[in-house]
């Protein structure tokens, strides 16, 4: 009897350290966050700044766009706390590579209101190549916000764009915390 059972305890020991070695288990954390996606129609064809606000407190914990280019310069879509800046979108792309734009998902309504133009232009890196066309759900870096810029009180998009081409914005998504 006592033989079974040490048999039976050594049994599930091994069969616990099978399932831990190779299911690989991980623990996740809920963090209760609300997707918000809203519609706009919004056309920029020079480098501009605009305030993002809502009418209550604004806690960004993710933020995407969606849209397109058109013209073959080089456009990038940033969110600034008004001192660092996180890449939401850069139509730039590797020259001799099909990979396509890495995506990621994302209160209220947000509120753009139009703030300074912008004397900003950045170049092309080399080996690179700027493209037209659709983009969606677009969040390089601001797919998972950081805490700190979370609780900010003013947020910016900045738009930098190069003479010859524009961007549409169609759709912005976000989630907040």
């Amino acid at each position: 009897m006592e033989t079974d059972r040490f048999i039976l305890t050594f049994a599930v020991v091994i069969a616990i350290i099978i399932v831990l070695t190779l299911g690989r288990p991980t623990i996740t954390g809920y963090v209760p966050t609300q997707t918000y996606s809203q519609n706009l129609d919004l056309e920029i064809s020079e480098s501009q700044r605009f305030i993002v606000g809502t009418s209550t407190e604004l806690k960004l914990s993710s933020l995407a766009l969606s849209g397109w280019v058109n013209g073959e310069g080089l456009v990038k879509a940033y969110l600034s706390d008004g001192q660092q800046r996180w890449l939401v979108f850069t139509n730039s792309k590797k020259a001799s590579t099909s990979m396509q734009h890495i995506t990621g998902f994302t209160v209220t309504e947000l509120v753009l209101r139009p703030d300074k133009k912008l004397d900003a232009y950045e170049t092309v890196q080399r080996g690179y190549v700027a493209e037209a066309g659709n983009f969606n759900d677009a969040c390089v870096e601001t797919c998972i916000l950081d805490e700190q810029l979370i609780n900010q009180q003013t947020l910016y998009l900045e738009f930098i764009i190069e003479p010859g081409s524009s961007m549409h914005i169609s759709e912005i998504t976000f989630t907040t915390a």
